[in-house]
């Protein structure tokens, strides 16, 4: 499929069995640009996930949205800073800044963040258990 956006390129939210299973959504890859472009290079550290892969991944819902759904289309990723050292503070401002951006949902964890552009249904906010706050 090739390049995305200008920082994103297919091959970054590619599913991490090698399924070449589904693709990710436009809506989701502008605003993935435009918090890119406010936060600096950022880190895909899951993109699209097979119903399979999905499942194998402790604590993931099986309604996720990084599985592709019936049409193919997938509307999450989960990210990071591509440089530097990550720290809390530093998570909580991609955080923010994500959610200035108005992502549908938002996951906090520990070293990344969780974004999506689900169509459909509520927002949705979010901290993993794993989350510390005292070294924010």
């Amino acid at each position: 499929m090739g390049r995305l956006s200008k920082n994103f390129h297919s091959l970054e939210f590619s599913c991490n069995c090698g399924c070449a299973s589904g693709f990710m959504s436009s809506k989701h890859i502008a605003l993935l640009q435009k918090l890119r472009d406010v936060a600096g290079p950022l880190k895909v550290t899951s993109g699209i996930r097979c119903k399979e892969y999905n499942a194998s991944i402790k604590g993931a819902a099986p309604k996720s949205w990084h599985v592709p759904r019936d049409n193919g289309e997938c509307y999450a990723c989960d990210i990071t800073y591509a440089t530097g050292s990550i720290s809390n503070r530093g998570i909580l401002k991609l955080y923010v800044l994500a959610d200035q951006l108005q992502f549908k949902g938002l996951g906090l964890y520990k070293g990344r963040i969780h974004v999506d552009s689900r169509p459909t249904g509520r927002r949705a906010r979010w901290v993993d258990h794993y989350w510390n706050w005292k070294d924010s």
